[in-house]
């Protein structure tokens, strides 16, 4: 005991500092690190680079009846844009806009509940290579990723007005499916 201060020396053990200093230094640097933000979200399968887009107009439909075409394939670019709102898939359909100027140059896709989604405006045309025949028409498509890669789905395009003369409006439906190069 140190009787000049009135304290108790003997009870106190020797290694307790360097305990205590070693418990604020880690503790301390707890409160200097940086903090570390944790989302729970993956990135869904993009579509990046060149694809073949098989659009099936041999099983095409107009509202339900069958109104088969020869299938084509285009060959077709995407792009990719992720950020903190989430990812933009971009089509290129710019190879399209001499048959159809009306048309938009791209195609914006968004994931929503396990698929790609886009949907917009659309200059139907009801006589296929004659800009002059197109009607409004608004154009859906959707794309659902495969394990090797490739996508399937479906293009609506819903035909408004007066719609296509003898035909009237209503809803084209075909499937589609994008393949990489």
């Amino acid at each position: 005991m140190d009787e000049a201060h009135g304290v108790l020396t003997d009870a106190v053990p020797k290694i307790l500092p360097k305990t205590l200093a070693i418990a604020l230094l880690a503790g301390s640097g707890a409160l200097v690190a940086p903090p570390v933000a944790i989302a729970d979200r993956g990135t869904p399968p993009l579509l990046y680079g060149y694809y073949n887009v098989f659009v099936d107009f041999a099983k095409q439909t107009f509202n339900g009846a069958p109104t088969p075409m020869e299938a084509k394939t285009f060959l077709v670019e995407y792009t990719a844009n992720c950020d903190v709102n989430g990812c933009v898939v971009s089509m290129d359909n710019s190879d399209d806009l001499a048959r159809n100027p009306g048309a938009p140059g791209v195609f914006e896709y968004r994931w929503n509940n396990g698929r790609w989604e886009t949907s917009g405006d659309y200059p139907y045309l009801c006589e296929r290579m004659n800009p002059d025949s197109a009607v409004k028409s608004v154009r859906s498509d959707y794309l659902i990723p495969m394990p090797d890669g490739s996508f399937f789905g479906e293009r609506t395009i819903t035909v408004e007005g007066a719609g296509c003369p003898g035909e009237g409006a209503g809803v084209h439906w075909l499937p589609i499916s994008v393949s990489p190069v």
